[in-house]
């Protein structure tokens, strides 16, 4: 057992705890996950889904403790079974709801800050679901901050913030040098002997 790690980075730990006094699982499992935010969906469906399941399994251990006792506090067990499965069964589908949007924003954030795609109905595409959806979930997905981007709404394009600012710094620097020989005008950021586009003369530029 790693010494540096603390008790509850360890998964067997986690797992016992929430076994044994599920209350201090949840808080265990809440401090090995809280630094990381990027998945924070994943386990706010897990943690769901475990509540879930510990529900479902108390209706089943009361169902097995209440076999043998009096008709009349039948009636009150079915209740409380049935209280706790729709509990647990609520809990397991809203925590597996979750884990699937989490999918989906990773699948954006990847889609917009690795693959750079702009248009909002590709990603709908290679999403399979409709453009409102794709602008529901990238919208959620900017709040989240799975990604930095903004929202050309009107033409349903995705902004790219640092794109807009190296163009915007490539104007500050870009040069206008007209040829002596043609007469061509020349767009350059460069600051070096360059041959002009249209008639192939050099062109001197001054720093």
């Amino acid at each position: 057992m790693d010494m540096n790690k603390k008790i509850y980075q360890y998964w067997i730990v986690i797992i016992l705890a929430l076994i044994i006094f599920w209350p201090v699982g949840l808080i265990l499992l809440y401090l090995k996950f809280r630094d990381n935010s990027k998945n924070k969906f994943v386990f706010s469906g897990t943690i769901k889904i475990i509540i879930g399941v510990c529900s479902v399994l108390f209706a089943l251990i009361g169902v097995a403790a209440e076999i043998d006792q009096p008709t009349g506090e039948v009636a009150v067990t079915i209740i409380m079974v049935s209280m706790f499965l729709a509990l647990g069964g609520a809990f397991i589908y809203f925590g597996m709801k979750n884990i699937k949007e989490a999918k989906i924003y990773e699948n954006i954030r990847n889609l917009i800050n690795f693959q750079e795609v702009e248009n909002i109905e590709e990603i709908a595409r290679k999403l399979k679901i409709t453009e409102e959806k794709a602008i529901q979930y990238i919208s959620k997905a900017v709040t989240l901050g799975f990604c930095n981007n903004d929202i050309e709404y009107e033409n349903k394009k995705i902004i790219y913030k640092k794109k807009i600012e190296k163009e915007e710094e490539k104007k500050k620097h870009e040069r206008i040098i007209k040829c002596e020989c043609c007469g061509g005008i020349n767009h350059t950021n460069d600051t070096q002997t360059k041959a002009c586009e249209y008639c192939g003369m050099e062109l001197l530029i001054n720093k």
